[in-house]
């Protein structure tokens, strides 16, 4: 059995290549139409982009009870890089 398949394998190795290389050619070729032709999304994103900019703009100061700092002293609540804690 394996021999017959090293002999069909040595006897068609060049159509296989050429076979592989086709069909290969040719997903890349689907795929290429597909996104030529499918539906823009591209307004869509665009709108979502700007609402979320405009979103972090406003963005609240949380405010926190003198018992919860109390509590969490030492931790940045603020989570920046290299604060010394608030020492009230």
């Amino acid at each position: 059995m394996a021999s017959f398949i090293q002999t069909y394998f040595n006897i068609y190795f060049t159509e296989i290549i050429v076979g592989v290389l086709v069909i290969s050619i040719a997903i890349v070729i689907v795929s290429i139409f597909y996104v030529i032709f499918s539906p823009s999304e591209y307004e869509v994103i665009k709108k979502s982009i700007r609402k979320n900019t405009k979103n972090t703009k406003n963005i609240k100061r949380i405010k926190y009870t003198k018992q919860f700092i109390k509590g969490v002293d030492g931790i940045d609540l603020d989570l920046k890089i290299n604060t010394p804690p608030n020492k009230n």
